[in-house]
């Protein structure tokens, strides 16, 4: 195993055979209307996690992927809502790569089994059994975070990579954690937090 950055997500299907999965901690499968606390798996995500449930952040309306402006997607927002809710600054604050997933998919549904949403957190739930006690950022949390994922990676080795890239070391926590993920849904043992919605 080894860790890189990747430029744009359509990097990874430039020359095949193509990954059998590829796990995503960006949401898929958006809502043409907002509805309180997203999609049915964000808001099952959000029960499971406990503590940790202000890491799972409302998806955009997919009206919002063109917006220029955070104004511009608080205004279609509330216009596609019952509720007249606004977009979250959270999740305006990484609508670029979701919508790269977004057009990605849309133009080529052949990748759409291949792509898979997952979220870290639920992840590293899935992997030890409760949700993390401390906050990723923390040095409790990164070490919470190093002793589980040592359970099935070689993790030292691969944070050594990720120092290599200059890639942030909670980055590639939640990348290894993905990994996992994307493992087990390769073996057909993942599960879906929500018909039809994102899986862990």
């Amino acid at each position: 195993m080894r860790v890189r950055r990747v430029a744009r997500l359509a990097d990874i299907f430039e020359h095949s055979p193509y990954p059998d999965i590829v796990a995503l901690d960006v949401p898929i499968g958006l809502l043409d209307a907002y509805d309180i606390g997203g999609r049915e798996c964000d808001r099952k995500a959000r029960r499971d996690l406990q503590k940790r449930r202000s890491s799972v952040f409302v998806p955009p309306v997919r009206a919002c992927l063109n917006a220029e402006t955070y104004e511009e997607a608080k205004a279609l927002s509330r216009a596609s809502s019952r509720h007249n809710r606004a977009l979250p600054r959270q999740t305006w604050e990484i609508i670029r790569k979701i919508k790269e997933a977004d057009e990605l998919l849309q133009m080529n549904p052949q990748l759409r089994p291949i792509v898979r949403e997952v979220h870290p957190e639920v992840c590293f739930l899935q992997l030890v059994g409760h949700p993390m006690k401390f906050a990723k950022r923390k040095p409790a949390g990164r070490a919470e975070r190093r002793n589980a994922l040592a359970r099935v990676f070689d993790v030292n080795v691969i944070l050594a990579q990720g120092q290599s890239e200059r890639l942030p070391i909670e980055d590639v926590l939640d990348a290894l954690a993905s990994c996992w993920s994307a493992i087990r849904l390769a073996k057909r043992k993942g599960r879906s937090l929500a018909a039809d919605e994102k899986t862990i």
